[in-house]
């Protein structure tokens, strides 16, 4: 579930690298073949569906398993699980949130954990990921007004965050997938390689565009403003507001060696992430 997504697209990208058969469950309206032109099975599958068919997961080993990001995400999670149970899956790896293990405050945080509840007692093998916050996020919320006012606009102050690349966690996702033998049980905090703070983020993208970009560090209320006028939840806003005030406080920069040793290789480094996704800013 969720193949197409930012997460999910790299751990399918992962699977198939390694010559591994993939099976992807889309909505009618999934836009797998854009984005996963190489994948030819594709089963149906509707996370509102009020019946989910374990047939699904026939001659499945593995289950990558993500959250919604809906409001009752937990109902529909346990839905989800209990087909995949029935189904036969042996192993399944739950992408969760490294704000899980400290945010007892945000809603979203409570949800991430009864799930995570939910795969330990429930699969026969599991491993739960937990990274932190995605490079990507400079790409899905800050493009525009890195491109039409050269300037990141966050509430982060100075605190700094170890971001990670998503394509990092889609490799981490895949060996845990295929060697559950080894990752059975675990609990992985995924973390980038270094903390970066928005001026340093700022100051590399900038570099490559060749033109200087801004950090405009806004008040925590204006942000919960602008967040609401862009149509999010309350729930998923506080829990957004949540960790730019646990960066603020330096909750965030910890570095984790987990997804070095799952991978094999140091992590993807900002100025490679921006390097590589230099088109979207300009």
């Amino acid at each position: 579930m969720g193949a197409t997504g930012t997460v999910g697209r790299e751990v399918v990208r992962a699977l198939l690298a390694c010559g591994t058969e993939v099976r992807v469950g889309a909505r009618a309206t999934s836009p797998v073949e854009d984005v996963l032109p190489d994948m030819r099975d594709v089963v149906p599958f509707d996370i509102e569906d009020e019946a989910i068919d374990p047939a699904i997961f026939d001659g499945v080993d593995a289950f990558f398993f993500m959250t919604p990001l809906i409001e009752d995400q937990v109902a529909v999670s346990q839905r989800i699980l209990d087909a995949a149970i029935k189904g036969g899956i042996g192993h399944v790896v739950r992408l969760s949130s490294r704000s899980a293990g400290w945010d007892q405050r945000s809603v979203l945080r409570a949800w991430h954990r009864e799930i995570d509840d939910a795969v330990r007692a429930s699969a026969a093998t599991w491993t739960i990921l937990r990274p932190c916050s995605f490079f990507q996020n400079f790409l899905r919320y800050q493009s525009n007004t890195i491109r039409d006012m050269s300037s990141i606009v966050v509430p982060q102050g100075d605190g700094l965050i170890s971001y990670i690349d998503a394509a990092d966690i889609g490799e981490a996702a895949a060996q845990c997938l295929l060697h559950p033998e080894i990752h059975h049980a675990q609990t992985y905090v995924l973390t980038g390689g270094r903390a970066y703070g928005v001026k340093g983020v700022a100051a590399e993208i900038g570099r490559v565009l060749g033109r200087p970009l801004t950090y405009i560090s806004i008040e925590e209320d204006q942000a919960r403003d602008m967040m609401v006028q862009a149509g999010m939840p309350a729930w998923l806003v506080e829990a957004g507001l949540a960790v730019f005030a646990h960066a603020r406080q330096g909750g965030e920069a910890a570095v984790d060696p987990a997804l070095t040793k799952i991978i094999g290789r140091p992590a993807t480094t900002l100025s490679e992430f921006v390097e590589r996704n230099r088109d979207a800013w300009e």
